[in-house]
């Protein structure tokens, strides 16, 4: 299986965004901290926006910051999100299938448990988890490297 372009770009935009902490950024920063394209970047911003994982302001002041903690984002939720289609093979799909052996084939169901394991393995892993080397990544990225928010106490 091969994750899409749009799910490797929403996974690197969170990571940049975990790496900022509170302090919000353009898309444009994060499109010259990867050299992506920043056109793509702002579709996948507009996406993350829908899933309620990113803020965006409009603006001459705005930007997008993180709507959660890192650690309430969890992978599997943003692969689902933004994967178009898990159908791995033509049985798989919405449409109809002219496979000969569909009436018998095991295919199907050998390829659904290996995708279900697939996604178990993102969705034990968050966001906090991918930026746990803080000062390295940021290092990488260009960034100083911001202390990670403190739990709002209750």
């Amino acid at each position: 299986m091969r994750m899409t372009q749009q799910t490797d770009y929403a996974l690197r935009m969170l990571i940049y965004l975990a790496l900022r902490g509170n302090a919000g950024c353009t898309v444009s920063e994060v499109a010259n901290a990867y050299d992506l394209s920043r056109n793509h970047l702002l579709k996948v911003a507009r996406r993350l926006s829908q899933m309620g994982v990113v803020t965006t302001e409009r603006g001459r002041s705005g930007g997008i910051a993180l709507a959660r903690t890192p650690e309430e984002i969890t992978l599997g939720a943003v692969v689902r999100e933004m994967e178009e289609s898990f159908a791995l093979v033509a049985c798989m799909g919405d449409g109809e299938t002219r496979c000969a052996l569909n009436p018998a084939c095991r295919l199907k169901g050998v390829v659904a448990e290996a995708l279900d394991a697939y996604l178990a393995v993102f969705d034990r892993y968050s966001l906090a988890d991918l930026v746990a080397e803080r000062s390295a990544l940021a290092g990488l990225l260009g960034l100083v490297s911001q202390p990670h928010p403190a739990p709002a106490l209750n």
